[in-house]
């Protein structure tokens, strides 16, 4: 299946990206080929398969993997995965470099279940049994993946490695982060959280709040996500326990401190919980504070975003 760019967000997006106040990121679990084709041309951040690689769209990938990452169950996951495409009419599977996923979502409904539900007892009691690999199954799809890969523990890595690198040189005031995720990768919607929303049914109006000119959007509400953070100019770090004070919960900025893999990612964050908007996208049951009901409500969003940039 190949997956394109909704036209409508051609230039909307290439707005936000072109403003020098925001950095945007392109988080998904496609392979680079699909990100590179689909944004190559856009001035934003692209962390394919998860997050394991990493690059600036003017830049080469870098790999965020760890080096103590074990891959050696790809071969005999793979023989099952194509077992079972054989005996699914419709189905596919993609092999990447960090995992393998299995898809029937343009196969018959019921036999796709009953196939999927026998692949996982394939799996769970053959070329899984002793590997360090997690399971993540979605509505239609089955994925081998290596343990701890998730979008959580990427944008973790994708902060400190863009901090590094120079491209983010003043504080992160602003956050919106957008996406249609399996459970397993919600942790990215909590990674600025300081800690879980009340109740496991996100609001399903985003009421977002453009910081330039003080505009409200209302949208009403109709495996990939985006990022999008908003900079403010320079404020000295030299005490960072006072400016943790001045927010809402005063030690949640320390918390996220302590995540960061590279401690240069923890003097861009002054973000206070008001100013943190996450958008699980068709979830009605999300760790995401806001609904939207479909990818056109999104698009909408994005074009609202645009049109308020200077």
């Amino acid at each position: 299946m190949e997956l394109k760019l909704h036209p409508d967000l051609i230039e909307p997006l290439k707005k936000i990206c072109d403003d020098p106040k925001t950095t945007t990121i392109v988080l998904s679990g496609s392979d680079r080929s699909v990100l590179d084709e689909n944004f190559g041309e856009y001035k934003m951040w692209l962390a394919a398969e998860h997050g394991m690689f990493l690059r600036f769209t003017k830049e080469d990938w870098m790999t965020t993997m760890p080096e103590s990452l074990n891959m050696d169950w790809v071969d005999s996951v793979k023989h099952v995965f194509e077992y079972f495409t054989e005996r699914t009419p419709r189905s596919h599977f993609e092999l990447r470099e960090t995992s393998l996923v299995w898809n029937y979502k343009y196969a018959d409904v019921e036999f796709g279940r009953l196939q999927a539900k026998d692949m996982l007892q394939h799996l769970l009691t053959g070329p899984i049994s002793n590997a360090s690999v997690d399971v993540v199954q979605g509505g239609r799809s089955v994925e081998v993946r290596a343990v701890g890969v998730t979008k959580g523990a990427a944008i973790d890595r994708i902060l400190g490695e863009i901090v590094h690198h120079n491209h983010v040189k003043a504080p992160i005031d602003h956050v919106l982060c957008i996406g249609h995720f399996l459970p397993k990768d919600e942790d990215i919607y909590t990674f600025f959280e300081p800690e879980l929303p009340s109740g496991p049914t996100p609001i399903p109006i985003a009421k977002m709040v453009n910081s330039v000119n003080g505009t409200v959007t209302n949208l009403s509400t109709g495996t990939n996500g985006l990022v999008s953070f908003h900079h403010k100019p320079p404020i000295s770090y030299r005490n960072p326990e006072k400016i943790a004070s001045n927010h809402t919960n005063g030690n949640w900025l320390s918390r996220i401190r302590n995540r960061m893999t590279m401690h240069e990612g923890s003097s861009v964050l002054d973000l206070k919980g008001d100013n943190y908007f996450s958008c699980a996208v068709g979830r009605k049951r999300s760790n995401a504070r806001y609904l939207l009901g479909s990818s056109a409500d999104v698009v909408s969003l994005l074009k609202e975003l645009a049109d308020c940039q200077p």
